[in-house]
């Protein structure tokens, strides 16, 4: 049975904290806490005012969003793309279900490197297919191909690989990724890469098809506008691979959302094709993490620091085994944490930094109070 998303579950609780007048640090948030650039906001206005854009569109998305998102990937593909190996979806949620229900037959496989995003599996489910959680080896946050091996039944049809990483924050290293490719490529196995957070990266994130061209004919990209262009509520995400899962995608698609919004497409067409204004958006986080690290490294809770995105998910096991008690004693002071055991890493944190400085300070603070007294 598919749940409510954890993350969304502690919104309703945080939001509950507040009704009743506790202040609260909400460490759970998956978005930035910037506005949407001027410019974006006013390409959408502008759409808005033309008749055409209030009527259905394309299913697939309109052709300049498509072809610009093709020019973005082919900055980090093996060979040009063009907007036919592109579909626009509400969100890097429904590209991944497209892609998901264009990939599996009932009880394939998809192998889900631990720790995950905790829609993963859901969508996995929801498409018919079967989750199968991978973890590291002890101590480690990233899979080897032997890890992988040990997972892979002949029903192994796909493995979803996420870097950045949420909730890690981590990045698979060239040599990492290859080493990853080459098994995947070695048994015909379908890679979906998340490349949700790829322009939050706080050094190079290598891309799986220079990095290995030979997996190309076997490729889902996944991405959005949401986290780089502080763009979470206008949903639009994409999918990206071989024109015949772009095609069965999108007749997927014409049968559940039909096209995503017009004006929405305009505002990401500007974000895509506009200045960019992501570098301004990582020197923001840069600051942040620097006072995450000044906070919570003395209390040891910043030995793996994130190579992007806007998370970090400290070990706080030294605390207490349990992840999900170390949160609840966090959230009756108004510290709302996610479990590691949500993305199948218990005994960890994910704190999302992506929130006002003054508050991301004052809630740290009050998390190093606890955790100190609690440690003594």
């Amino acid at each position: 049975m598919v749940k409510l998303s954890p993350t969304a579950a502690l919104r309703q609780r945080a939001a509950k904290l507040r009704r009743e007048g506790v202040e609260v640090f909400d460490f759970s948030a998956g978005e930035l806490d910037l506005a949407t650039p001027a410019h974006i906001v006013t390409a959408a206005i502008d759409a808005a005012t033309k008749p055409e854009n209030h009527h259905y569109g394309p299913t697939g998305g309109e052709d300049r969003l498509r072809q610009a998102i093709a020019d973005r990937l082919t900055l980090r593909a093996a060979a040009p793309l063009d907007g036919s190996n592109v579909l626009v979806t509400n969100g890097a949620k429904q590209a991944l279900f497209n892609t998901f229900m264009a990939l599996l037959k009932p009880g394939d496989e998809v192998l889900i490197p631990a720790p995950y995003w905790v829609t993963f599996p859901s969508s996995v489910r929801l498409a018919g297919g079967s989750p199968v959680i991978v973890q590291p080896s002890a101590g480690g946050l990233k899979v080897t191909p032997d890890n992988l091996e040990a997972a892979r039944t002949p029903s192994t049809r796909a493995i979803v690989l996420c870097s950045p990483n949420n909730p890690t924050g981590l990045v698979y290293d060239p040599s990492e990724l290859r080493a990853l490719l080459a098994w995947a490529a070695q048994h015909g196995i379908w890679i979906i890469s998340d490349e949700t957070y790829v322009d939050l990266g706080f050094r190079t994130v290598p891309a799986p098809s220079q990095v290995e061209p030979g997996v190309t004919d076997r490729l889902v990209t996944v991405g959005s506008v949401s986290k780089s262009y502080a763009m979470t509520g206008w949903r639009i995400g994409w999918m990206s691979g071989p024109k015949q899962i772009i095609d069965a995608a999108t007749a997927i698609q014409s049968h559940t959302t039909s096209n995503v919004s017009r004006v929405a497409q305009a505002a990401a067409l500007a974000a895509l094709t506009g200045h960019d204004v992501t570098a301004d958006f990582r020197a923001i986080l840069r600051d942040r993490l620097s006072l995450c690290e000044s906070i919570l490294e003395p209390l040891g809770l910043f030995r793996t620091p994130p190579d992007g995105a806007f998370y970090i998910f400290p070990d706080v096991r030294r605390f207490d085994p349990d992840d999900v008690t170390v949160a609840d004693r966090l959230l009756s002071a108004g510290v709302v944490t996610v479990p590691g055991a949500s993305f199948g890493a218990p005994g960890h944190l994910r704190l999302s930094f992506a929130i006002d400085e003054e508050q991301l300070r004052r809630g740290l603070m009050t998390t190093a109070k606890i955790l100190n007294d609690w440690g003594n």
